[in-house]
């Protein structure tokens, strides 16, 4: 739930960010393949760059934090913030496939709203808000659901960082579902853990498509 709560909105956040500045630049497309190269990169490749930008010794993270005067923790043995870490590095790594997928949501808006808002005297802010967000809520609700589906199953990140330590301060659920079937070979306790994963990715999904209803916005 920590990671969910660190990746989701960021994420998005980000990436919706990302998607109407490149919409308004020109070679959009250039910066699009630039931004999705990562995620066409194998999550354990990413996952081990990740690991020597992260080292709390000779990380370029904490280089760079020492050249403006800050003393950069350990980022990944420090049981406070190794999460953060990890959901850092995948924040950055899906922030091309959801900067695209928003980027094709903003170009699907019809431009005859922005033209009859700017007539209105509407700025930039209020378009964005008045316009494009409503625009984009079923971009946004398909992406929200992709993502949490997706936080509920990290494995790769935890495995390769920090095999689910220090301590158990990066144990995810998909971890302790791997380390009970292959590690200590307790398949039943492994069934169960798949079974209760099973059950709060669904429950987690109906309540969006419930609450969807509220403020998802389709059609013209």
């Amino acid at each position: 739930m920590l990671y969910t709560l660190f990746t989701v909105p960021i994420g998005l956040s980000l990436a919706l960010i990302l998607a109407v500045v490149l919409n308004k630049r020109t070679g959009k497309n250039v910066y699009r393949l630039f931004f999705f190269m990562p995620v066409v990169t194998s999550s354990v490749s990413v996952s081990v760059m990740w690991m020597w930008i992260l080292n709390g010794d000779i990380g370029i993270l904490n280089q760079v934090l020492g050249m403006i005067g800050i003393q950069g923790p350990n980022w990944l043995t420090d049981t406070r913030i190794v999460m953060l870490s990890i959901a850092m590095l995948s924040i950055w790594w899906q922030l091309g496939y959801n900067m695209v997928i928003f980027l094709a949501g903003i170009q699907n808006i019809s431009k005859s709203y922005y033209e009859a808002a700017e007539m209105d005297g509407a700025s930039k802010l209020q378009q964005f808000f008045k316009i494009t967000l409503p625009m984009l809520s079923p971009t946004t609700f398909f992406l929200s659901i992709m993502a949490i589906i997706s936080s509920f199953q990290v494995f790769d990140q935890a495995f390769v960082l920090t095999r689910g330590g220090p301590g158990k301060a990066s144990y995810t659920l998909v971890y302790h579902i791997y380390q009970q079937a292959f590690i200590d070979f307790r398949f039943g306790s492994s069934a169960a853990g798949a079974v209760i994963l099973f059950v709060a990715i669904l429950v987690l999904t109906l309540i969006q498509f419930y609450a969807q209803k509220r403020w998802v916005h389709y059609g013209e």
